[in-house]
């Protein structure tokens, strides 16, 4: 029996009986999993990676929002030889072909003159932010336009000067490795973060599973798990995604965060990621849009909760907590010693703390205070939504004329996140 009670067979027509009539071809096995991020945490692992469970979640909703309007983009960061790359290695190798590029470098103006479908609806996975940073102006505007419209002269042919244009057309979902621990501060804005696990217990995982592929003890992942998913993954619908409760996040969200401006598209963002690639188990409205179901809040809430305890700004109040320890009177390696970071990441850190005028340098050379602590409040998301009778009929499949008399009396009622009805 499957998880809605009717026969996983009976399940698997049906599944495969609506793509058909929507034209498309039955989806395969992958198509009959409620969970998909789950499956692909096991298929991962058979791939080779060592836990970064939830990193690698990330990494794949944010490649498939390449196929949305407005993609996600993703800063992995890590210390040098961490597993960032092998990370973003891992999740690439179960994308179509068609559906990204991999870079390892980018000159400031290759991306102005790259084909006009060329990163259209790809996800773009860059090996390290310095290979690109002479990009960071074309890859901001692709990320927040869409596209690149660029006017250049030429004068190649030789018949004096001429005008041209060059466009690009977008949307992209940028997914870079970096060992820095912030940045320029227009590309956070843009970036969801995450941090790979630098943990001696993570190092031991990863030495042991080195160990056993020099044994050649470690099981070979089969093609046909990376076939399955490439298959799976080009075969899903672009169709875009409503998300019936956004209204009552937004309602939710702290006003007084001016950060929360830039944070909840990101969340969004996460949501429609995971109906995207649940398509096959959520229901569509009369637009034939898809629905986004209770259940992609969740997996949004648990992954955006990771990435914003990863993010510069959560750093930078972690410092600032260090430094009211410390007292008045404080330097880089007091910092060092009760964060428990390295240099360079303290330093990072520091120096950003003083652009936001939290920290300022004592006449003494090296020695730092405090001038004030006081940080954006930690963002608090809801832990149910609830559901308009409507919205929750579409999302159950509950036909209008059974509706009123199997969960609710009218239409005024709501769905919480457990199915249960509310008044």
């Amino acid at each position: 029996m499957s998880t809605t009670g009717q026969p996983l067979e009976q399940e698997r027509r049906e599944v495969n009986t609506n793509a058909e009539c929507r034209g498309v071809q039955p989806l395969g096995p992958l198509a009959q999993e409620n969970d998909l991020l789950a499956r692909f945490e096991c298929d991962a692992e058979r791939a080779g990676l060592v836990g970064e469970k939830k990193n690698a979640k990330i990494v794949l909703l944010v490649a498939m929002s390449a196929k949305l309007p407005k993609p996600l983009n993703l800063s992995v960061g890590g210390a040098s030889s961490a597993g960032k790359n092998y990370l973003i290695g891992i999740v690439a190798g179960f994308i179509p072909e068609t559906d990204k590029k991999i870079l390892t470098g980018m000159s400031p103006k290759a991306l102005m003159h790259s084909g006009e479908n060329e990163f259209e609806h790809k996800a773009v996975f860059i090996a390290e932010y310095e290979g690109v940073s002479g990009a960071d102006y074309a890859i901001r505007t692709m990320q927040s336009e869409q596209v690149i419209e660029w006017h250049f002269a030429d004068h190649s042919k030789g018949n004096g000067i001429e005008k041209r244009e060059r466009r690009v057309k977008g949307p992209a979902a940028f997914i870079q490795a970096t060992t820095r621990v912030t940045l320029h501060p227009e590309n956070e804005t843009r970036q969801l973060f995450i941090e790979v696990d630098e943990s001696d217990a993570q190092t031991r995982a990863i030495n042991a599973q080195q160990a056993l592929e020099a044994e050649k003890k470690a099981t070979a992942c089969p093609p046909e798990v990376y076939r399955a998913w490439q298959g799976f993954l080009a075969s899903l619908e672009s169709k875009p995604v409503r998300i019936p409760f956004a209204s009552q996040l937004a309602d939710r969200l702290p006003s007084e965060r001016v950060r929360s401006r830039r944070d909840f598209p990101k969340l969004l963002g996460l949501i429609e990621a995971s109906a995207f690639l649940h398509q096959h188990r959520r229901s569509r409205d009369e637009r034939d849009s898809i629905v986004a179901a209770p259940q992609d809040y969740l997996i949004a809430k648990e992954l955006f909760e990771h990435c914003y305890c990863a993010g510069p700004d959560s750093r930078v109040g972690e410092l600032l907590k260090a430094a009211g320890k410390l007292g008045s009177d404080f330097c880089v390696a007091d910092l060092m010693q009760e964060t428990g970071w390295g240099k360079s990441k303290t330093y990072a850190v520091l120096n950003r703390a003083e652009e936001l005028g939290n920290v300022a340098e004592r006449e003494k050379r090296g020695r730092y205070r405090l001038l004030h602590s006081r940080v954006e409040p930690l963002l608090t998301l809801p832990a149910k939504i609830r559901l308009s009778a409507d919205d929750f009929r579409i999302s159950t499949g509950t036909p209008p004329e059974n509706f009123r008399n199997s969960t609710f009396s009218t239409a005024g009622e709501g769905a919480s996140l457990d199915g249960k009805t509310e008044n």
